[in-house]
């Protein structure tokens, strides 16, 4: 069963989470003259989370390694983040965005908040550590601020998230409200990210460490 799971923690999930963002885009294509604004912003996040994932974990992938370099992991292929708390994180944030949207007009401005702290707080993690990694690699060659997961946000979360503070904007919302979207927000970053890396971080499993650098395989050589 450890093995199943590994290999499920490997790519398997990645397909799955790929796969989720094709049904949401053809459910917003689908649905687009009857759908209203907020649950249009919500699903493009959880249309844009999968393609966030895939430059992090797919092409160019390595985000893990600069993250965990990040924390100031002694060992970046192994914790905090290992294949096990990267499927927990980014499968569990997709599942949220999937039924935010399906349930929206249940906490319509809270999920609309959610959209605009998302892209404003990935962009912010990315821009921090593509310049760690920067200073890191500047004596390899290393010429951009850029790590695998910057480009989309910055080209495509801030772009939603500024339609989504538009939409704030120009519709009535309360301080509870705008408290609820930001606790979605942080509910997210404890449970599915922060809690796994406490384990991680104590359990040190090599079962689930990563295999490869990625992007900065070619400055490691």
């Amino acid at each position: 069963m450890k093995k199943i799971f590994s290999k499920w923690c490997d790519q398997i999930w990645l397909y799955i989470v790929y796969f989720l963002g094709v049904v949401m885009a053809c459910m917003l294509v689908w649905n687009v003259d009857t759908w209203e604004m907020s649950r249009k912003l919500v699903c493009l996040l959880a249309i844009v989370v999968p393609m966030h994932i895939f430059e992090e974990n797919s092409f160019p992938a390595g985000f893990y390694y600069m993250n965990n370099l990040g924390f100031g992991s002694q060992e970046p292929m192994v914790y905090p983040q290992n294949r096990c708390t990267n499927m927990v994180t980014n499968l569990g944030a997709e599942i949220v965005l999937i039924l935010l949207t399906i349930h929206v007009q249940i906490v319509e401005q809270s999920a609309v908040t959610l959209v605009l702290f998302f892209g404003l707080g990935e962009t912010i993690n990315h821009t921090r550590s593509g310049i760690l990694m920067f200073r890191r690699y500047r004596e390899q060659g290393k010429k951009t601020i850029y790590g695998p997961g910057l480009m989309t946000s910055w080209c495509v979360m801030i772009p939603l998230s500024t339609a989504a503070l538009k939409w704030l904007i120009n519709h009535p919302v309360t301080v509870m409200q705008v408290l609820g979207g930001i606790g979605i927000f942080l509910g997210i970053a404890i449970c599915l990210i922060l809690l796994p890396f406490a384990v991680s971080i104590k359990v040190k499993s090599r079962e689930f460490a990563f295999r490869d650098k990625g992007y900065f395989e070619k400055y490691e050589k």
